[in-house]
């Protein structure tokens, strides 16, 4: 057992991604849909596929983002005899006032997916504006986080993620997060840690009490969610979810070195959750390219986390599950919470859905686009709000 906290070079040898692209450049996609007028009924549609396809083989710069992701200084540590990767940057300016804050993803993001947010929050540009330490870890079997043991849960991740922040030397420290980061979030935010003072989340599964009545609004994102989900037996877009928590190691080694199997499994998802409305999130838009190129990449280079990662589904609670099992008495969250909700989420909540998870909700923010990857999309927003939300709220 070591407490040390090493440095790591993330950078990928020239070798490794001249194969990538001689594998991309090497396969034979179908050129007929799976019916003729299949559209995006059975997955994303040709055209979809081809589009990102060939900005992954031609157009995509890894250099540019191995740039991106070489500014920030990472490094490694072990914890429960798990090695743990994560990036920690200090904010630039004012670092007796910085708030620190744990940036946790979900899948099937990587740290990559708060590339957005961390320069504004580090180093704001307007002078009042509150400034971040910033501690952003790969969940265990993603990217350079080492693979958990069998059984590991979201609430085990917690638990060494107070560890890392601990052993950072913060005694006080703030957390925000999506999708199975959620879920690592709500555990901190339970009261049984007590350095985590207060948590931020833009995905946020709640049912309203049964006797509410949903204004249009509201029940517009239900309806979403239950787009999303399905229902038994007919479970609409979970078969991604189907697969993972019955047999990861099937579909895990199917992907592991083929990486048009990890664009159409990873891809899938940010054609599925992301706001096709906006102009920042659609294979219209470069950084949005470029951003699920990155990650599609990263899954490639760091095998077998496409894998490993799979392990969130196979261990933790179901979709179908989410909302009894945060509305548990063991389970709510009693810091104080920040909820900011996007309309093309998986699972946007109206505030009386989020009101059944906490005891402690302090700040809720509906906005009117937006999708699941919120950082990547609506960064601006997601800064304010996480700076409105952690300036009054944190306590150190």
């Amino acid at each position: 057992m070591t407490d040390k906290i090493i440095p790591f070079d993330p950078n990928i040898s020239k070798e490794e991604v001249d194969r990538l692209f001689r594998k991309l450049a090497d396969t034979r996609l179908p050129q007929m849909p799976i019916v003729p007028d299949a559209g995006d009924d059975y997955g994303p549609s040709l055209e979809w596929i081809n589009k990102l396809y060939n900005h992954w083989l031609h157009n995509f710069s890894w250099d540019k983002a191995q740039a991106q992701i070489s500014e920030w200084k990472h490094f490694t540590t072990e914890i429960e005899g798990l090695k743990v990767h994560f990036i920690r940057e200090r904010a630039r300016k004012r670092q007796d006032e910085a708030i620190p804050l744990l940036l946790i993803h979900g899948w099937p993001g990587t740290f990559f997916e708060f590339q957005n947010v961390m320069h504004p929050l580090l180093d704001p540009k307007e002078p009042n504006a509150p400034v971040f330490d910033l501690v952003v870890p790969s969940l265990p079997g993603f990217c350079w986080s080492q693979g958990p043991p069998r059984g590991w849960t979201l609430q085990d991740t917690a638990r060494i993620y107070d560890v890392l922040m601990k052993r950072l030397g913060y005694d006080a420290y703030t957390v925000q997060a999506g999708d199975w980061g959620y879920w690592v979030l709500r555990e901190l935010g339970t009261g049984r840690y007590p350095a985590c003072k207060a948590v931020h989340t833009n995905m946020c599964p709640g049912a309203p009490p049964k006797d509410y009545k949903l204004n249009e609004k509201e029940q517009a994102s239900m309806d979403r969610a239950q787009w999303f989900m399905g229902e038994k037996l007919n479970e609409g877009h979970m078969g991604y979810a189907i697969e993972m928590r019955t047999r990861p190691q099937t579909i895990g080694i199917a992907f592991n070195d083929n990486p048009v199997g990890i664009m159409m499994f990873v891809g899938e998802k940010y054609n599925e959750l992301a706001d096709p409305n906006m102009g920042t999130a659609t294979l219209d838009n470069e950084q949005f390219n470029h951003a699920i190129c990155t990650t599609l990449s990263l899954y490639f280079f760091t095998p077998p986390s496409v894998m490993t990662s799979m392990l969130c589904y196979y261990n933790n609670v179901r979709h179908e599950e989410y909302t009894e099992f945060n509305a548990r008495e063991e389970n709510l969250i009693r810091v104080p919470l920040g909820v900011s909700t996007f309309p093309f989420d998986a699972f946007p909540v109206p505030k009386a859905g989020v009101e059944t998870t906490t005891t402690n909700l302090k700040f809720f923010k509906e906005r009117d686009f937006g999708g699941h990857f919120a950082c990547m999309e609506c960064p601006n927003e997601m800064v304010s709000d996480m700076q409105d939300f952690f300036e009054e709220f944190y306590k150190a």
